[in-house]
């Protein structure tokens, strides 16, 4: 989702083995490609990438310098854009969701001293047997000390696009034609029984690490946790998979192996996403094509909303006029 870059092997760590490899290599690169494309009305036409946008530089001033917080999610959105029109018909097509073909986590600001050690520390690929492993030291401090995939500095995202898992600057990740920013609402989260429950019952809990687990856990007892902590979890989460390849065909949402922009974002705050009420959903394009279990940015916004037996636990605190 999002993806604006034609070639679809520009990740050191992708692979594609026999026959099937072949296949998923073909229908990679056609996705990539078709994330390039942009369609016109008058006259009638399709071009690649044409770099016309609706935010403006007033609206990115009053984002960086008074809205965004670490930890905030954005929903991004193109007009025109082939890909974004097939995801749109693919989940998400009512109300303001529609807009969004793309998620990522802002971050803030990195520092090399405490950030980089934790760059691609849960580093998965595929070996020559199909099997996916934890990736060696030199293929962890290879994409650690790769610009295209991380940049300490001040003010970065972190998305998953073409070329996989990386941190960019938000100056660049603001160049789109919608945005909506949403926020973490409770500064204290608690699980009442419900959500106990279906954090018991769910199977997508299982691999779990680190803070991640031990916020489970305690929310699991009965305790509070808070934003804060949560937060943190996420930032470490996110950093964990930089290098990561990009899900293509938007399949592999209870791997973490590989991610899809709004995958990748479940994936960080998977701690507590049933206390998000962000589940995957069966998506087929217009109903009925290419069906599978994943989650869009057309799902993240609807946690936004409240439903009869759930409280929004985020919130929208800024969107763009358009």
């Amino acid at each position: 989702m999002g993806s604006r870059r034609r070639a679809a092997r520009d990740n050191p760590n992708r692979q594609y083995l026999g026959l099937a490899g072949r296949l998923d290599r073909r229908i990679d690169s056609l996705f990539a490609w078709i994330g390039t494309l942009k369609y016109f009305k008058s006259p009638i036409c399709m071009v690649e990438d044409p770099g016309s946008y609706r935010i403006k530089g007033d609206q990115v001033r009053q984002l960086i310098d008074g809205v965004l917080q670490p930890g905030d999610i954005l929903l991004r959105g193109y007009d025109g854009y082939l890909d974004g029109l097939l995801i749109s018909h693919s989940g998400g097509t009512q109300g303001l969701q529609a807009h969004f073909s793309h998620a990522a986590i802002y971050l803030g600001d990195l520092d090399d001293a405490a950030d980089r050690p934790i760059v691609a520390r849960r580093l998965q690929t595929l070996d020559g047997s199909g099997h996916w492993l934890e990736a060696t030291e030199a293929q962890k401090e290879t994409i650690r000390q790769s610009t295209l995939y991380y940049q300490s500095g001040r003010q970065k995202v972190i998305h998953s696009m073409t070329r996989g898992v990386f941190v960019e600057d938000i100056l660049t990740f603001l160049r789109c034609d919608h945005l909506a920013v949403l926020r973490l609402k409770d500064t204290q989260i608690r699980y009442d029984e419900e959500t106990r429950q279906n954090a018991a019952n769910t199977q997508l809990i299982h691999d779990l690490a680190g803070e991640g687990r031990a916020i489970h856990e305690r929310l699991m007892r009965g305790e509070t946790v808070s934003r804060a902590d949560v937060l943190a979890a996420v930032h470490h989460s996110a950093l964990g998979k930089i290098g990561s390849c990009y899900d293509f065909q938007f399949n592999a949402v209870k791997t973490a192996h590989v991610f899809s922009c709004s995958e990748f974002v479940y994936y960080c705050f998977k701690s507590i996403h049933c206390y998000l009420g962000l589940l995957p959903k069966r998506h087929a394009f217009m109903d009925r094509f290419f069906a599978r279990d994943t989650i869009t940015p057309g799902d993240i916004f609807e946690t936004t909303q409240t439903q009869p037996n759930r409280a929004a636990r985020l919130e929208v605190v800024w969107s763009s006029a358009a």
